[in-house]
């Protein structure tokens, strides 16, 4: 029984990190870059790639299980890594960069239509057909989408448009994440993941970053040096922290605890950035009604593919006869048995 209350005690601990240090990193990340006005959005994420594979260095040099892989690995999954890289890379970058010209709130609706951009992958890709009941929770997130969307596409194309090549790009690297991890080298963790992609994603995002944000990355350092230097070292060990939180998350729940998780954390930011920064004040009656409708949809499609791949109970083995019925049985065989 202590062992079922320390497991549990420890799950509500890893929700809890998991949401709290999701929705700061969300929350900072659309104060700093749209409203205080640190306008570096790629050099930021260039940041966090690398930042994180230095701080699992360590880890990755003096444990045994990494370091004798590292040669294998390499050799066998750099094509995946390499793609999954610099998806992950570009698809952050343009998720942060919308929080320069757009509302947090409305980046998480247009990021809860993420289920259906992977539908439309695994017809293309796995030729996996979404069944009736997810085709209409599809059907319900692009609609909730298009609802809440248009009152905003008249103010924020552009953020719009990143908004959205983030999700295609982050669709993308999810069909081909499960394909990596369980690759010819083995299975490999989000640690291990984390620490192959970061210096490749780095690489490929840090010429675009400097190139288009340096002068303004040199500006904000001589203007206001203490808040620059302090948000990005800050950002970045919260990132490190927070991969971590989200690989444990991954461990420790359920399927069904997983997915709707994701949709608790959309509905936290919105009421936070309403809270704290002031959003949804402006929004309609269509944008409230569309932002209802896809999450609704998008957790009803999440529960349906949780419940569908839970395993079906085990058949209980065939009970022995009792009653007066056995009684008999049993004389009978001892009797076949002194006869014999």
């Amino acid at each position: 029984m202590a062992a079922t209350r320390a497991q549990l005690s420890f799950s509500v601990f890893i929700i809890f990190a998991y949401l709290s240090l999701n929705s700061f990193l969300n929350l900072l990340n659309r104060w700093a870059l749209g409203l205080y006005g640190l306008r570096f959005p790629l050099i930021m994420t260039s940041c966090h790639m690398i930042f994180g594979s230095t701080a699992l260095l360590p880890l990755m040099i003096l444990n045994d299980a990494y370091a004798s892989r590292h040669s294998t690995v390499l050799q066998n999954d750099w094509k995946g890594i390499a793609t999954i890289a610099v998806m992950n890379g570009f698809q952050i970058a343009l998720n942060n960069a919308s929080l320069t010209v757009m509302e947090l709130s409305m980046n998480q609706v247009i990021r809860a239509a993420i289920p259906v951009l992977v539908a439309v992958l695994a017809i293309c890709i796995e030729k996996k057909v979404p069944k009736r009941g997810e085709a209409a929770c599809l059907v319900g997130i692009s609609l909730g989408v298009m609802l809440a969307v248009w009152e905003e596409s008249k103010n924020a194309v552009f953020g719009i448009f990143l908004t959205c090549a983030s999700s295609v790009m982050q669709s993308i690297q999810m069909s081909l994440s499960g394909r990596v991890m369980s690759g010819r080298s083995g299975k490999l963790d989000s640690f291990q993941m984390t620490f192959y992609t970061g210096p490749l994603a780095f690489i490929t995002l840090a010429p675009f970053a400097f190139a288009a944000e340096s002068t303004v990355l040199m500006e904000s350092i001589h203007d206001r040096p203490l808040a620059t230097i302090g948000f990005l070292l800050g950002s970045c060990c919260v990132a490190v922290v927070y991969n971590v939180v989200l690989f444990q998350a991954v461990r420790t729940l359920s399927s069904v605890g997983t997915a709707i998780l994701g949709n608790v954390k959309i509905v936290c930011l919105l009421f936070l950035s309403s809270l704290l920064l002031g959003e949804l004040g402006g929004w309609s009656a269509n944008q409230f009604m569309g932002c209802f409708l896809t999450f609704f949809a998008a957790g009803a499609y999440s529960y349906i593919k949780a419940t569908a791949n839970r395993p079906a109970p085990a058949a209980p083995p065939p009970s022995a006869p009792s009653g007066p019925h056995a009684l008999e049985a049993g004389k009978s065989v001892e009797m076949s048995r002194r006869d014999n």
